[in-house]
């Protein structure tokens, strides 16, 4: 659906760009006087180009429609009892995730993106890993961790843990027994 709703947008660009061109050389007196009537009375009665008129429509419709609508959730219910319901907003969930992850792993400058699913939530988690250390081991640990962490602490079931490591960086520090 996201390549479709890209070439709308080019497209409607395109028609855009070539309307204004058009419109500022007629108002430049570039084109003839009769040029944009010539063109309005070729299209009285052309359902040729009232379909066409009706795809761009359509298009520009598409293009516009993310704007009004909001896919994101802005808070979940974490718990619902007789005195009202308990929600934590998106925010603080995520917070909760950084704080996590910079507890157990040398993990910084991180970003998380998270998703409504059928199953439960998906966590997107992307920043810079600082090693020495197994890379794999280490992403499943965080995968683990913050499955059961998040479970246990707000009761959301996690469907999926995806980790993007943006750059690996050198621990340059000795251990401390060494002399």
């Amino acid at each position: 659906m996201k390549i479709i709703q890209n070439i709308f947008s080019f497209l409607t660009a395109l028609v855009l760009i070539v309307l204004t061109i058009t419109l500022s050389l007629y108002s430049f007196g570039l084109l003839s006087a009769n040029f944009i009537p010539d063109l309005i009375s070729t299209s009285y009665n052309n359902w040729q180009i009232a379909v066409v008129y009706l795809v761009f429509l359509f298009m520009s419709l598409l293009v516009i429609y993310p704007y009004f609508t909001d896919k994101k959730f802005k808070s979940t219910r974490l718990l619902t009892s007789e005195s009202g319901d308990i929600t934590i907003t998106i925010s603080a969930l995520s917070n909760l995730i950084k704080d996590r992850v910079k507890e157990k792993e040398k993990f910084d400058n991180i970003k998380v993106k998270l998703e409504e699913m059928e199953a439960g939530l998906k966590i997107i988690l992307s920043g810079d890993l600082t090693v020495p250390g197994d890379l794999p081991a280490i992403s499943e640990n965080i995968q683990q961790d913050l499955k059961s962490y998040i479970t246990k602490t707000t009761g959301i079931e996690v469907e999926k843990v995806q980790i993007r490591i943006d750059d690996v960086k050198k621990d340059n520090k000795l251990p401390k027994n060494v002399e």
